[in-house]
């Protein structure tokens, strides 16, 4: 392939959509397995009606957001490089619903070899009629044709790059429990390397992944030479040892305080109730893979802290976190600014 030969789909193309099966209660059951994920949301009926104030169990946004790369990385291929993802839940999507994520390229910026393709997209919900998650992404082409197996040495336009500044102290935060803007969140190490059992979990949950990230033929085989981690696995790679975070015998308990992640089990730190706290949102930025055998990091400060009216009555609590994942060696894996939302906060 030469440079005058376009290796991404030109402006306005309607990438092939990702459909997924309808979602069932074993499904969502599974991806908390994989995911090492204990919220109540997701799996309690009873605690969603009578503590969260949820109509159902809702389909994790973690898993979502697994489904945008899976979406990238199959319309573009290897000589590409899913490389900034951001998004934001605009409605909950419920056990029983069937989604599929679509996207079209709004830009591209030509930089040497290189292309960096701009993608709107969105996750759509067949139940509904509407596109439950929307965002954008950009898309690193190398426009050779050759595959991109990282992004440590691209030099990016500034830009586009995850933006890493801390908020301003909002003045609806004055005289509220919260922890100084910049201050260090979480600071953790995984006790286990990453191993095939785990990535297996991961490939059925998330369903469809390329047999490189679960299977050891097929990764000597890829271009990685090696079995690699999906994109976005660093942010439940932090594996505890037993007993580290136990779960509480509170009935009206999230679940969350099992969860071994950085920058998502923030509500006793804001002084209120975990009760209702979802995943709102999240802008990534992917520099390389997690091999078989690594482990993962973690570094997570407080980027943002506002509160806000609800459309529908009641204050809102928007919580950001600035987390960076690296190997235990060094090497930068992901970094996220990760939103999450409190409703019906006094």
């Amino acid at each position: 392939m030469t440079d005058s030969t376009a290796a991404w789909p030109g402006v306005g193309t309607e990438l092939p959509p990702l459909a997924k099966p309808r979602f069932t209660s074993t499904h969502v059951l599974r991806w908390l397995a994989a995911q090492q994920n204990w919220d109540k949301i997701h799996f309690d009926q009873a605690y969603c009606r009578d503590v969260a104030r949820l109509e159902s169990p809702v389909i994790n946004g973690a898993l979502k957001q697994h489904f945008i790369f899976q979406f990238l990385s199959r319309a573009f291929g290897d000589a590409a490089w899913p490389w900034r993802v951001d998004y934001r839940f605009t409605g909950a999507d419920h056990i029983g619903d069937r989604l599929s994520v679509q996207g079209r390229v709004n830009s591209v910026q030509e930089q040497g070899p290189l292309a960096f393709v701009r993608v709107e997209l969105g996750i759509h919900n067949e139940r509904r009629a509407e596109l439950t998650t929307r965002g954008d992404a950009v898309v690193i082409v190398d426009r050779r044709g050759h595959p991109l197996l990282d992004a440590l040495g691209v030099a990016a336009p500034t830009e586009l790059a995850l933006p890493r500044e801390v908020d301003a102290p909002d003045p609806g935060m004055a005289g509220r429990t919260a922890p100084t803007l910049g201050a260090v969140l979480d600071e953790r190490e995984s006790d286990y390397a990453i191993d095939l059992s785990r990535l297996r979990l991961f490939a059925d949950a998330v369903i469809g992944l390329p047999a490189r990230h679960s299977d050891l033929a097929a990764g000597a085989a890829s271009p990685y030479g090696a079995v690699v981690a999906p994109p976005l696995f660093p942010l439940h790679a932090l594996e505890a040892r037993p007993g580290a975070r136990p779960l509480s015998e509170d009935d009206a308990a999230q679940g969350r305080e099992g969860v071994s992640e950085v920058g998502r089990d923030l509500a006793e730190r804001f002084g209120i109730s975990a009760a209702g706290g979802m995943n709102a949102g999240n802008r990534v930025q992917v520099h390389s893979l997690a091999r078989l055998g690594e482990r993962v990091r973690a570094h997570s400060v407080l980027a943002a802290a506002r509160r806000r009216e609800g459309a529908r009555g009641g204050t809102m609590l928007f919580v950001e976190s600035l987390n960076d994942y690296h190997t235990v060696e060094g090497r930068p894996l992901l970094s996220e600014r990760q939103t999450v939302v409190f409703r019906n906060v006094a």
